[in-house]
């Protein structure tokens, strides 16, 4: 038993909770069939734009200002700006013509209006004619997963259903690359590089990495603190004591020694430089935690460091099956950290390179130190599992059970299988919650 847990919940607070739960079951999907009612009802707003600015004359200001009338009405009995329900109304009317099978799982609260928004925004890469196909494996990709957590399966759909290969739109869209300087108020500018996506992943990552050591050394308790000998220098350091907040340090930018972490997994026809004929576009290598990156960056990104790992993945799954090692340790680290990818609570997606790696049975109760009893979990996840009744256990093949403090058990699968995340009733809770039951004694670790 977890005797370290911090967090206890009576059993009036538990059942006030599953009555709570229950409720918000039933009303997510009353809650999706009314949002798709007003989305339906703001099409045909559009419609009747679109309708009414046919018979203007062919002054681009004329349609406008009928777009602009339309938005104003529906603005006005809604309680907002033009401008707003001009932009909902222009969603609304892709949604319908374009997404009808996600607006149906919407309307049946089977997804939510963050899985639909994430879908019309990824599918905006697409040709119209290619969005059906998109459409109607977006909506079921979504079902039981958390909007944040899908978004990156979706952009991987969408770039397999492009006609045309990410290397040939990224080699087009690398010529508008540039950085501009825009002057504020108050001897203030602003700097706006447009930059392919790794490299800005790169300085944004090594610019949080730069903020956390200066805050980790400010709040770190100088020798002889707390003493009266010398108060009048104590006053003068204080005086001086650095203040700025994580943004101030993130865009002041120093020690320039310290390196950015960037996890990108690149599939083998990548490398091979297969990934330029549009036949073989389904092998995109991964920005883990952002975005698909093209396969020649990938190439290069491989060829300019001194190490680098070999992932054997499943070629119909993508499903990791082992890696190459050196020591047990390490092997065992890189395995698991391309098999997580991200933190593995239901719903969070915090990239595995900032997060822990945890012993799901825990190790002081003799929880073994292998692959079928490790994850990563972010901070905040590791702790509520140690100090809450959230408990998890592994399955077997990096498959977790995490059950909740009302006993509801949430399924989550390796990203590179397909993950689901959804109820699967109210039973009772495993043993020991907390810590997590002891991992099946023989399951296959690939």
């Amino acid at each position: 038993m977890n005797t370290s847990r911090l967090v206890e919940f009576s059993e009036e607070d538990l059942a006030e909770l599953d009555e709570v739960a229950c409720a918000a079951e039933q009303i997510t999907p009353a809650l999706g069939a009314m949002e798709v009612e007003n989305v339906r009802n703001q099409a045909r707003a559009g419609a009747i734009a679109e309708r009414v600015a046919r018979r203007q004359s062919a002054s681009v200001r004329s349609q406008e200002m009928v777009y602009r009338s339309v938005a104003a009405e529906l603005a006005g009995v809604t309680f907002t700006t033009d401008r707003s329900m001009q932009v909902q109304i222009n969603q609304a009317v892709e949604w319908v013509e374009c997404y009808p099978a996600t607006l149906s799982a919407w309307e049946a609260g089977r997804i939510t209006r963050g899985h639909a928004t994430a879908v019309l925004r990824c599918g905006t890469v697409l040709p119209r004619d290619a969005r059906a196909e998109f459409d109607a494996a977006a909506a079921e990709l979504c079902v039981g997963q958390s909007a944040g957590r899908v978004k990156d399966r979706l952009d991987h759909l969408a770039q397999e259903l492009h006609p045309r290969t990410l290397a040939e739109r990224h080699a087009k869209a690398r010529e508008e690359r540039r950085v501009s300087v825009t002057p504020l108020r108050d001897g203030m500018s602003e700097l706006v590089a447009t930059l392919p996506t790794l490299l800005a992943e790169g300085i944004s990552d090594r610019l949080n990495e730069q903020a956390t050591s200066i805050i980790d050394v400010r709040n770190t308790p100088a020798v002889g603190d707390g003493t009266d000998a010398g108060a009048d220098d104590d006053a003068d350091t204080e005086a001086e004591a650095d203040c700025r907040t994580r943004d101030q340090i993130r865009a002041d930018g120093t020690l320039g020694m310290i390196r950015a972490k960037v996890q990108v997994v690149v599939p083998a026809l990548a490398l091979l430089g297969k990934d330029d004929d549009p036949a073989n576009d389904t092998s995109t290598a991964d920005l883990v935690g952002s975005a698909p990156i093209d396969p020649a960056t990938a190439r290069a990104l491989a060829g300019a460091v001194a190490t680098w790992e070999r992932l054997v993945v499943h070629p119909v799954s993508g499903q990791v099956l082992c890696t190459d090692s050196y020591r047990r340790t390490a092997s065992m680290a890189r395995f698991l950290k391309a098999r997580d990818r991200h933190c593995r609570f239901p719903g969070c997606r915090r990239p595995a390179i900032r997060c822990e790696l945890d012993h799901t049975f825990d190790f002081a109760l003799g929880g073994p130190t292998d692959i079928r009893n490790l994850c990563h979990l972010c901070q905040r996840h590791h702790s509520m599992k140690q100090f809450t009744s959230w408990g998890v256990r592994q399955l077997g093949g990096g498959i977790l059970e995490w059950t909740s403090p009302t006993g509801r058990v949430y399924i989550d699968h390796p990203p590179a299988q397909l993950v689901r995340f959804m109820p699967s009733g109210g039973g009772a809770p495993p043993p020991d919650q907390g810590g997590g039951g002891a991992p099946p004694p023989d399951p296959a670790p690939f």
